[in-house]
């Protein structure tokens, strides 16, 4: 009897806490699921992090899994802080680009991207793409500053000047 992905990633320590054991376990075993991490292309490199969770898609590929690779080129663009209390450093779209082809490299070598097998998308193909004026019309009326100030990230920043997009001193 082939063992479920999931005993595979627990055994090899890759599962420390999660909610719906029961219903994870049987899922991976009956179905073949579709799922994706993403990659901010911060750096020319990735890190030991980054090797974890390649590792763990290449597991749940081998037993007929479908990872998908996605590449925050969008994301990276708007310097998200990731929980942190620091803004990261706003690259050019050049620079995010020449990242994101290296992360590809990487991807290449662990997964399968053959039809059918794994996927790897940036999401800069659709977020560049987004008119601003509407999205903040549209969109931006479904979030409350108030609620995003709740976070200890934004809460944090506060006394030295809080934009959508980069940190900055206010004199």
């Amino acid at each position: 009897m082939q063992k479920n992905v999931f005993d595979v990633l627990q055994e090899r320590g890759f599962i420390g806490q999660l909610t719906h054991e029961a219903e994870i376990r049987k899922l991976l075993a009956e179905e073949k699921v579709t799922f994706y991490i993403g990659f901010d292309p911060t750096a020319d490199s990735l890190h030991v992090g980054h090797f974890i969770q390649i590792m763990v898609m290449a597991i749940m590929q081998q037993y007929g899994h479908r990872p998908i690779a996605l590449i925050g080129g969008g994301t990276t663009m708007v310097g998200d802080p990731s929980g942190r209390t620091d803004m990261r450093k706003m690259l050019s779209l050049e620079e995010i680009n020449s990242n994101g082809e290296k992360f590809k490299k990487v991807f290449e070598k662990f997964l399968d991207f053959s039809e059918g097998k794994a996927i790897m998308v940036n999401n800069a193909d659709w977020l560049l793409s987004l008119n601003y004026v509407d999205f903040l019309r549209d969109i931006g009326t479904c979030f409350s500053v108030n609620r995003m100030l709740t976070a200890d990230c934004y809460k944090n920043r506060m006394e030295n000047g809080l934009s959508f997009l980069k940190s900055r001193k206010i004199a």
